[in-house]
């Protein structure tokens, strides 16, 4: 299929100005507890831990709008939904040291399978593949540059940890869907010059590398010949594979083919609810056999109804088939979620340490889970 004709990109100020309409306050949906809520000694241990996120999406929003991370912010849609959800004075105030940022690109060519806001994305703007890939790239760089003192583009766990321990917000670069690097190896390597360290072989429609667990009519197909190679490469070159949005085939796939540890950045359990992008327990198992990890989101499409309550069963589950050691979270904030009440933005962190450790979670597993478990992955792999 051809991609459609591109219409003229709307300028940054007619999107602000359209969010501005449609964007009605913070207080039409739920607002998070004041953080003093949180007891004084939760807090302490929450603060003392290496608090990590696999996946936050800010950087679509800092491409598009020009959305200044370094300055705070409030959710401008009902129910805190959409985006507006993550920025470095909110992580801060929630205890959060650092995140993947996810890099979301619009393909060379449109499939029928793409969903409508992606569609409507390639529409707003003119980037599409590579490019926009490296573009994005080098926005987070250039961003790092004029925030030194807040925040780090890192390479590796170990840069990451060096980072926090210097107070400054740790980020690495991941990119959503390997149609972000088009079918050849060498764009691969482009990428990871510019500082790509993480990468998801599908998004909402397939790649050259392999197929969306979203599309029912592709459910039989696994890895393609060159996602094969895709991995290999990865794992030369000591990047992490992301099976997040990955179909059943290409997961199994992708486990025979890979040596090293991986994630599935944002995900949740399908046996607590019953959705398309979440894992099954059989999948929960293999992964945690393998190494890998599990970031659990925090939109309602994943954990279903009940808020903060539904993701403490999420991670209940997880824990009991998988074990402490293959989880993480992997938020999904500013990617277009609605997130479960009580999970409104990244200041609501804490309060997940303290559910956690309510529900009879000992310390240890807490940290592991807040951002542990992640950093092990990223270190084992990219050092």
């Amino acid at each position: 299929m051809r991609p459609e004709p591109q219409r003229p990109a709307l300028t940054r100020r007619e999107l602000l100005a359209a969010a501005a309409a449609a964007g009605l306050s913070w207080a039409c949906g739920a607002r998070p507890p004041p953080l003093a809520q949180v007891p004084e000694e939760i807090r302490a241990l929450h603060d003392e831990s290496l608090v990590f996120d696999l996946h936050v999406d800010t950087l679509l929003w800092m491409r598009l709008l020009g959305y200044d991370l370094a300055k705070r912010h409030r959710p401008v849609f009902p129910a805190a939904a959409f985006a507006w959800q993550m920025d470095l004075p909110r992580a801060r105030d929630g205890g959060l040291d650092g995140a993947v940022l996810g890099i979301v690109v619009s393909p060379d060519e449109e499939l029928p399978e793409q969903i409508l806001p992606l569609r409507l994305l390639a529409r707003v703007e003119r980037g599409r593949g590579l490019p926009q890939t490296l573009e994005t790239l080098d926005l987070l760089a250039a961003t790092a540059r004029s925030q030194p003192g807040q925040l780090a583009f890192a390479r590796t766990g170990t840069e990451l940890r060096a980072a926090v321990a210097a107070g400054r917000f740790a980020a690495l670069a991941g990119l959503e869907g390997a149609h972000g690097i088009g079918d050849r190896l060498e764009n691969l390597r482009s990428a990871w010059e510019r500082g790509l360290r993480m990468l998801g072989l599908a998004h909402f429609q397939a790649s050259a590398a392999a197929y969306p667990m979203t599309e029912p009519s592709q459910a039989d197909r696994g890895l393609t010949p060159f996602g094969r190679e895709l991995v290999a490469e990865m794992e030369a070159l000591r990047m992490v594979v992301d099976l997040a949005h990955v179909n059943a085939p290409g997961v199994d796939d992708a486990l025979g083919a890979m040596t090293r540890p991986f994630v599935v950045s944002h995900s949740a359990c399908r046996a607590v609810h019953d959705h398309p992008r979440n894992l099954s327990d059989d999948q929960l198992r293999r992964i945690a056999e393998r190494g890998g990890v599990v970031g659990l989101a925090v939109g309602r499409e994943f954990l279903g109804p009940g808020g903060l309550e539904a993701f403490f069963a999420h991670a209940d589950h997880a824990r009991r088939v998988a074990g402490e050691d293959a989880l993480a979270i992997g938020s999904d904030w500013d990617g277009a979620i609605v997130p479960a009440p009580g999970l409104e933005d990244v200041t609501a962190l804490p309060f997940v340490t303290q559910g956690l450790l309510e529900r009879g979670w000992q310390p240890d597993a807490v940290r592991k889970l807040l951002g542990e478990n992640a950093l092990r992955v990223i270190t084992e792999v990219c050092g």
